[in-house]
């Protein structure tokens, strides 16, 4: 049982970065690779990763534990107090057990094209995670090209 200072974090977009995460949130640890089934991922008209319910796909990302603090810099990052993203939480498999994970949710749910700084970042983040290639051409590649197509 996790203490109460302590949270679960299932990150999708940029944040699969372990870089970039360490660096926005000093206490987090990186524990597994998830998989929250029955919604997709997409890139909403404010140009930024979302998910939003898809029954039959799944979004696969990575799970962080992170302290108070890091949630509330994680809160300021992901623009929760502009209302541009929430918090959710959601039942993330993971290999053979599951947890219940924050994940940051963008109300706007209109397709959109990526903010232009924002590939690099979520192509570090595709190969942090060592994403499978079948899942990034699916769900990754219509809206964010390879580093080598920008």
């Amino acid at each position: 049982m996790m203490a109460n200072s302590v949270r679960y974090y299932f990150a999708y977009g940029s944040n699969l970065s372990k870089e970039q995460m360490f660096a926005r949130c000093p206490d987090s640890e990186y524990l597994t690779s998830g998989v929250l089934a029955d919604y997709c991922w997409f890139i909403n008209e404010r140009g930024y990763a979302n998910i939003r319910p898809s029954e039959g796909d799944f979004v696969l990302g990575e799970i962080f534990s992170l302290s108070e603090k890091d949630v509330e810099l994680l809160d300021v990052y992901e623009s929760v107090p502009e209302g541009m993203y929430h918090h959710e939480v959601h039942d993330i498999q993971a290999q053979d057990s599951s947890c219940d994970c924050l994940v940051y949710v963008d109300l706007n749910q209109v397709l959109g094209e990526p903010q232009f700084e924002y590939i690099k970042r979520i192509n570090r983040g595709v190969q942090s995670a060592s994403l499978p290639m079948d899942y990034v051409n699916k769900y990754i590649r219509p809206f964010i090209p390879s580093s080598s197509d920008v």
